[in-house]
């Protein structure tokens, strides 16, 4: 059993930047989204000794976790750093605008319109290679695993398809909120939608 997150807003979402292996702080917003999606885990799950929790290395995860941590009642020492969870490498594209990298990078981005699951940002990553990662992480978890894992956008979708079977198409279609909760158990994903407060 998985119970996956992708990290809290930081600045560079509400920025629309590209992160990548790059990195921001959360926003207080991302830090509520942190805390509730702690509460999601509390009503879902009834008893926590059994379960480890494990994050991408990258900040934003990590004080996601440490949040998640502090509200189930974990020590946050105890959090695993898995590298294969961390988020697709935008390579020489990270800390750019996304609505301006058509323009900065006019050919490029038609290659990867073209094949978006195959294509290499330059100096970062495909998709395809985020799978190959992801699920290689995924293989290696025992069928009685009771996992709460902190990861991304894009990396939590190719965990969500993969365990699904599912398309690239529809991996590529799915959400990639940053206030729910989804439980990946018995082939299934189900999701659950985290109380955030509305901010002021």
């Amino acid at each position: 059993m998985i119970y996956l997150l992708r990290h809290g807003e930081t600045e560079w979402n509400r920025q629309g930047r590209l992160q990548g292996h790059g990195d921001s702080p959360l926003t207080e917003r991302g830090l509520s989204q942190a805390v509730a999606m702690g509460g999601a885990l509390r009503r879902a799950i009834d008893d926590f000794s059994g379960f480890t929790l494990v994050a991408s290395p990258l900040g934003r995860t990590l004080a996601t976790a440490r949040c998640v941590a502090a509200v189930i009642g974990k020590n946050p020492a105890e959090i695993i750093e898995e590298p294969r969870l961390m988020e697709h490498g935008f390579g020489h594209w990270e800390g750019e605008i996304y609505d301006e990298v058509e323009d900065l990078y006019p050919e490029q981005w038609q290659a990867r319109e073209a094949d978006r699951w195959h294509y290499r940002v330059p100096g970062g990553e495909s998709y395809a290679l985020v799978a190959e990662r992801v699920g290689a992480w995924l293989a290696e978890q025992p069928e009685d695993a009771r996992l709460i894992v902190v990861s991304h956008g894009l990396a939590g979708k190719v965990l969500r398809g993969l365990y699904l079977a599912a398309t690239r198409e529809e991996v590529l279609a799915m959400a990639e909120p940053q206030d729910a909760v989804f439980r990946l158990f018995q082939g299934n994903v189900s999701r659950f939608d985290a109380a955030v407060p509305e901010m002021e």
